[in-house]
């Protein structure tokens, strides 16, 4: 199939004709800005380059753009559970052992 993009608006028929080939239902184009924000988000780009590929004025805007999925979110909270370390039991000035965690 030939993509005519040379303007904005054909970049935009020429999407909805791949989605309409492809049966694709309920995808604008613009989702995919959300797309690029948020597997940028999910692979360690931090928010003000991505805030600055996608031309936003606001931080506040470019968080709504990236959504970490669930398992993203997972694998977050599994590096922080990986990184706990016990460690011997310090004593306070009676003697009494305090129970403290290290994170490494």
């Amino acid at each position: 199939m030939y993509l005519n993009i040379k303007d904005k608006n054909s970049l935009g028929s020429s999407f909805r004709k791949v989605m309409k080939c492809l049966s694709i239902r309920d995808l604008c184009f613009h989702s995919l800005r959300h797309t690029f924000a948020s597997n940028l988000a999910m692979n360690g780009v931090d928010l003000a380059t991505i805030q600055e590929l996608l031309g936003h004025k606001s931080i506040v805007m470019t968080k709504r753009y990236s959504h970490p999925t669930p398992e993203h979110k997972k694998k977050a909270v599994e590096c922080l559970e990986l990184n706990i370390k016990e460690f011997k039991t310090p004593k306070d000035n009676n003697g009494k052992k305090i129970d403290v965690i290290r994170f490494s």
